[in-house]
């Protein structure tokens, strides 16, 4: 009998890439790509995106009360997925400030991370006790006087493994631009190195096993190659379902 796949979430960071007039990849974009450490009982030394499974703490009414810019025609059309979709964008973004300490919130006006912000020790003082289960990614954010910000989450895909794996997930692929004032400081017990690079230089380096890629991460670097700005893929991204399931 298959295993129940296990709801997960993953974030493809984006950042503004500057052109190689010496080379045919005119992609304006790159991604960010993590390797997993050589003993992880899964996918151990592949290139991932951050993220993981859901927790106990992302499904919460405290966490719901705390998610702003949600957009609920977006929500509405991925309720085959689970009871409460906007779960999802809680577990993204805990996954990503857990694995890679980029925090993607907002104040109460919807605009800025305070004063916060400004204090990356602080910051990683959070995604340790965060990752040693000493608080929960919405105590963190309550104490601070942050939301989660969906918007900035755009919803871009689902892969669910298939049903031979012995470890099986229903993983929800989001887009983010990366915040240039915040740090990445990878969960070293899970990441051991991090890398930005354009999606058709990624696909490069996997086939000439230069990296390891499992085909998710594959499929979803072939489908980045089909847009050259991060506005294209965020546009794109608004007509997305989860009926797009990567292939």
């Amino acid at each position: 009998m298959p295993v129940v796949p296990k709801l997960a979430a993953t974030v493809i960071l984006l950042r503004e890439r500057k052109q190689d007039l010496d080379s045919d990849d005119d992609c304006k974009f790159e991604v960010f790509m993590a390797k997993r450490h050589e003993n992880a009982r899964f996918m151990g030394g592949h290139h991932v995106f951050p993220g993981g499974g859901i927790d106990e703490q992302d499904s919460t009414k405290e966490a719901s009360a705390r998610l702003v810019g949600i957009d609920e025609k977006i929500t509405n059309g991925l309720k085959d997925i689970c009871d409460d979709p906007s779960n999802l964008w809680v577990v993204a973004t805990r996954e990503l400030f857990e694995e890679a300490g980029i925090l993607i919130a907002t104040n109460k006006s919807g605009n800025s991370l305070g004063k916060i912000e400004r204090k990356p020790k602080k910051l990683k003082k959070y995604q340790k006790k965060l990752q040693k289960k000493q608080v929960t990614m919405t105590d963190f954010l309550i104490k601070e006087n942050l939301y989660y910000s969906a918007s900035n989450l755009h919803y871009f895909g689902r892969f669910i493994t298939p049903e031979l794996s012995p470890i099986r997930f229903d993983t929800q692929f989001f887009l983010c631009k990366f915040p240039y004032n915040q740090n990445i400081n990878l969960f070293y017990d899970e990441l051991t190195e991090g890398l930005w690079s354009s999606p058709k230089q990624l696909i490069k380096n996997f086939k000439q096993k230069q990296i390891k890629l499992i085909y998710p991460q594959y499929s979803t670097l072939k489908r980045l190659t089909k847009f050259k700005t991060i506005q294209e893929l965020f546009d794109n991204s608004k007509n997305v379902s989860s009926q797009n399931l990567l292939k």
